[in-house]
């Protein structure tokens, strides 16, 4: 089948009838002039290649308006000036059918493309276009004209092989041309390698208008053209594929047949007794060659890269596979290990806090009785009221970290929080007066929807790290507004910046991972409920520290709003 996004496709079915009936008489006129003297076929004969190439780019349906227009045109065309007769319309008419017979079978049962992107597509295109469907139109051809007395019968074979050999040429150099740039054009090609094309060919037509001027005027088996050539055909194919190579073979044959025609270059100067047309044959089985080897080399090349191209695609899907996968089991062991981390610390909080409850009234009862007077004990005694006072802090934050409650999201205002929970981090922190606070809060903030009891731990979690990282004073900077909407979604934004010494890249790769902490008396577990309770609400916290600098959290949460239009 064709490519079924080339330009023509787009086209009026009468613009492409108009435009196929110009093209076939401009390329009947130039085989005409292409005719020997005293000879009744031309050893190049354009027309086949172009009625080929509108058979393979055109549907189905337009074939019976393109084969009438080739049958009524070409006798036309050929014999200016002059009523056809029934012989001129028969050739035509077998011309036509020739054609229509290759374009049948590379369509109907050869799968072949006109991109001609793979050598399957070459040879097909060799084999069936150019050298078995010509001798279904040839044969008879040259026997009509035999009958009609025009040519003698022992001239027969002659003039069937400079007939066969015009159709086999006009396939072979124009068919590929027409069909490589109708369906490609210059796609995939940037200014430069449009720029290198056209310095290609320019190159290449001085180089063989030199050797033909230059060459032997005398009959040789070394033809300098046949070596010089082929390093402009292999650039082509190279760098240019199917497209190039094919424009470069329609360079090279205008420039050599023009020269042969005037009698120049080393295909004019033929053994003795030989004919034009005998020149002119040698001269197409040269280029036949050098064009059939073009094009084989380039569609190997633009095969091969293709399939380069879908090698990388694969291995950059592969990478892509490969990294989800390995970013979702590094997801399910964290889950996974977060719900063991949650079943034991449950079982742990359980199994420790009646004891430690026991513990505690035990020594709340012996302080009592001991009072004051008794220095050592009393002092043995606080020390042990302490530290139980840390283990149950410890165990609220395992039940916290193990059974995190779902919070109930109402809408309210957040400066309150926000307020709340600095004061209440401000009462367990010794050195507070040592620290100024400055606020920057947007008075008129939307209404967020959050659970203010859950959000009051979270965020006094965030100031309790803030304040303890300036032990000796320092500046708390808190701010609360809204940002740009997220996902069509505002965001109210709650930002603590500290000055303290800020927090090294190695512990900011672990900075949310249960159980890891850098203070002597924390248990690891802060920052792991404070993200998750900031995600409970729908929501995400950032982290933004330099060494020496400070530390600023930020926690972004959706508003009220965005919340009532989600909904």
């Amino acid at each position: 089948m064709p490519d079924s996004k080339h330009i023509l496709q787009r086209w009026h079915p009468l613009g492409r009838l108009g435009l196929f009936s110009f093209v076939y008489c401009v390329s009947t006129v130039l085989g005409m002039r292409l005719n020997a003297p005293n000879e009744h076929f031309s050893t190049l004969w354009p027309p086949s290649g172009v009625l080929l190439a509108a058979l393979l780019l055109s549907r189905f349906r337009d074939w019976p308006a393109l084969l009438l227009a080739a049958v009524l045109l070409k006798p036309f065309v050929s014999f200016p000036g002059h009523m056809p007769h029934l012989g001129g319309f028969l050739l035509s008419t077998g011309s036509a059918l020739e054609t229509l017979a290759g374009a049948f079978l590379l369509r109907r049962y050869a799968g072949f493309r006109p991109s001609l992107e793979r050598v399957r597509d070459v040879l097909l295109l060799v084999g069936l276009g150019a050298l078995v469907s010509t001798l279904l139109g040839t044969i008879p051809g040259v026997t009509l004209m035999a009958l009609q007395g025009e040519i003698p019968w022992e001239h027969w074979s002659h003039e069937w092989r400079v007939y066969w050999v015009g159709d086999v040429m006009g396939v072979l150099l124009v068919a590929p041309a027409l069909l490589s740039w109708s369906t490609r054009g210059l796609a995939g090609w940037s200014r430069a390698r449009q720029v290198e094309l056209a310095l290609l060919l320019g190159a290449l037509v001085a180089a063989v208008d030199l050797v033909f001027h230059v060459g032997p005027h005398t009959a040789s088996v070394y033809h300098p053209v046949s070596y010089l050539a082929f390093p402009f055909i292999l650039w082509a194919a190279l760098r240019f594929e199917v497209r190039g190579t094919s424009a470069a073979m329609v360079a090279l044959t205008a420039v050599t047949l023009q020269h042969t025609l005037a009698g120049n270059g080393p295909f004019a100067a033929g053994p003795p007794g030989s004919s034009s047309t005998e020149r002119l044959v040698f001269l197409q089985s040269f280029l036949a060659a050098v064009g059939v080897t073009g094009l084989l080399l380039a569609a190997a090349l633009d095969e091969r890269r293709r399939a380069q191209d879908r090698a990388t695609l694969l291995n950059r899907e592969l990478r892509q596979s490969l990294h989800a996968l390995a970013t979702a089991q590094q997801e399910l062991v964290h889950r996974e290990r977060m719900a063991a981390l949650g079943e034991l610390s449950a079982s742990v909080a359980h199994e420790v806090r009646n004891p430690l409850g026991v513990i505690a009234n035990s020594v709340a009862a012996l302080s009592r009785m001991v009072g004051p007077r008794h220095g050592t004990s009393w002092e043995l005694l606080g020390v042990m009221g302490e530290e139980v006072a840390r283990l149950d802090h410890l165990i609220n934050g395992l039940l916290d970290f193990a059974r995190p409650q779902v919070p109930r999201l109402l809408p309210q205002p957040l400066g309150p929080v926000v307020d709340g929970a600095l004061e209440a981090a401000s009462r367990t922190q010794p050195h507070t007066t040592r620290v100024r606070v400055t606020r920057d809060m947007e008075p008129a903030l939307p209404d967020a929807p959050l659970d203010a009891q859950l959000l009051h731990l979270a965020l006094s979690n965030l100031f309790t790290n803030a304040l303890q990282a300036m032990p000796q004073g320092g500046t708390l900077h808190i701010g609360l507004g809204q940002v740009p909407a997220r996902g069509g979604v505002p965001q109210a934004h709650v930002s603590i910046t500290d000055s303290g010494p800020g927090i090294p890249p190695e512990v900011m790769a672990r900075l949310f991972e249960p159980f890891y902490t850098t203070k002597a008396s924390g248990t690891g577990l802060g920052l792991a409920i404070v993200r998750r309770i900031v995600e409970a609400h729908h929501g995400s916290v950032e982290v933004h520290s330099t060494p020496g600098q400070g530390t600023t959290f930020i926690v972004l949460l959706p508003l009220a709003e965005a919340s009532r239009s989600a909904a």
